[in-house]
């Protein structure tokens, strides 16, 4: 499921994907995840970056690695006409949004085959947080006017955060969760791997992939995998379960921090059932007192 575009929108994008993680184990897990995430939701918090000064990595990156067939095009870079983006001021270390649009250009192109000719990419600094320690230029693309796809970049390094694809359906479509699908996803994990591994998702050999969680973008549901590397990398990969079409890549650089979130949360929710446990009556307590009749001889 997306939320809408807001401020802010990386930091409670993490705490989605977490949400929709975890929430497929038990009821009583949702109703301790639904606590977390709200005190999640609340840490926007910013903090200090440690970095190596970012030297025109991304004009390298377009000189000598190019995409093959890409040739950059002429579209028009402006900054997304939000509150939150315009509190957000980039440091010495932070390369130029011109710079960031390029590498996400040359992203999708490389994912999508989408070429940028003549179109808007909107983007917005994002610093630090506690959940994400890492700045980024997080980008709307609008394709003939309509935010169809976005990207996200490090700041500093240039790494690849994430890239999206955004669209609404022109016919009637069930998002309800497909249980079938959930207890037999191998069609789908299969062009997971496929898919992964032709655009080099974590940077080398597929590991594993595995089912994560159901949703829906619009009016367009989708299914979501675990990709893991040989190398140890991790990402995560939306499909559209009306046609498999690939509509979200979150890679290493973010995924990390989104699975440390999980992690977190779960040990937050482990540690408050343990302390409800021992803080609760025991059953001789909660039992009601008893009255006992013997007779007599």
């Amino acid at each position: 499921m997306k939320t809408n575009r807001s401020e802010g929108k990386h930091v409670k994008k993490s705490v989605l994907a977490a949400t929709l993680i975890i929430g497929t184990s038990t009821m009583m897990f949702q109703g301790f995840t639904q606590v977390s995430t709200a005190a999640e939701y609340n840490k926007t918090n910013t903090v200090p970056t440690s970095y190596v000064s970012y030297v025109n990595q991304s004009s390298n990156t377009a000189k000598n690695s190019l995409p093959e067939g890409y040739k950059k095009a002429n579209y028009t870079v402006r900054n997304i006409d939000l509150e939150y983006y315009r509190n957000q001021t980039p440091t010495s270390k932070d390369m130029a949004k011109k710079d960031a649009a390029e590498i996400g250009a040359q992203a999708l192109w490389s994912v999508y085959g989408l070429s940028l000719k003549g179109q808007v990419v909107e983007m917005g600094y994002q610093s630090a947080t506690d959940s994400i320690p890492r700045s980024t230029w997080y980008a709307d693309v609008l394709i003939n006017g309509k935010r169809s796809y976005s990207f996200e970049v490090d700041s500093v390094t240039g790494d690849l955060f994430s890239v999206t694809r955004s669209r609404t359906l022109d016919k009637n479509v069930s998002v309800a969760y497909d249980a079938a699908l959930a207890k037999n996803p191998q069609e789908y994990a299969a062009l997971a791997k496929k898919t992964a591994e032709k655009l080099n998702v974590v940077h080398g050999a597929v590991a594993s992939v595995a089912y994560n969680c159901q949703g829906y973008s619009n009016n367009d549901p989708d299914i979501t995998f675990n990709i893991k590397g040989e190398n140890g990398e991790v990402a995560s990969m939306t499909f559209s379960r009306y046609d498999k079409a690939l509509l979200a890549v979150s890679y290493n650089a973010e995924y990390q921090y989104t699975l440390k979130t999980i992690e977190r949360i779960e040990q937050e929710i482990k540690d408050r059932d343990a302390q409800r446990q021992k803080s609760a009556p025991s059953d001789s307590r909660n039992q009601a007192p008893s009255l006992t009749i013997t007779s007599g001889n």
